[in-house]
């Protein structure tokens, strides 16, 4: 007669789980390297945003200088723009176009155009120090090929 007896080694039996102080130490491990990452990854998103407002603010600002500037080259119309709101909200443009010499023109030759484009953010209509916002300036001259291309 045979009998069941279980033999009794000296090798231990497989692990099938892990233990309360494995998890702990993993989870410690885990939240010390993921939460300067998102710490990272939220301040790269913050800087994106800025840029790409910026991009659209240099976007505005170009798009109204080459407007101004091809007027003020076909019939000399030095009208100025202030505090001019856009279509998209909060952006907001001041142009200057003058060909007076306390504003760096010369009168009847060269004029000054300056465009400024900023964010609003506070929605007060003026622009402050701490709003983005981007300048652009040029010199528009009078010449005689841009008069003759009118008639």
């Amino acid at each position: 007669m045979k009998t069941n007896k279980q033999k009794w080694t000296s090798q231990k039996q497989p692990r099938r789980g892990f233990s309360l102080l494995e998890m702990v130490a993993a989870t410690a491990l885990m939240a010390s390297v993921l939460v300067p990452a998102l710490s990272v990854m939220r301040d790269a998103m913050a800087k994106s945003r800025d840029m790409n407002r910026r991009n659209v603010l240099s976007i505005y600002a170009g798009r109204h200088m080459e407007d101004y500037a091809a007027r003020a080259a076909y019939n000399w119309t030095l009208a100025s723009n202030t505090n001019v709101s856009s279509n998209s909200g909060s952006i907001h443009q001041t142009i200057t176009l003058s060909d007076d010499p306390a504003n760096g023109g010369l009168t009847g030759q060269l004029s000054h155009l300056r465009v400024t484009v900023y964010d609003d953010v506070n929605g007060n209509s003026t622009r402050d120090a701490n709003e983005p916002q981007v300048s652009y300036r040029t010199k528009v001259a009078k010449l005689n090929s841009y008069e003759n291309e009118e008639n």
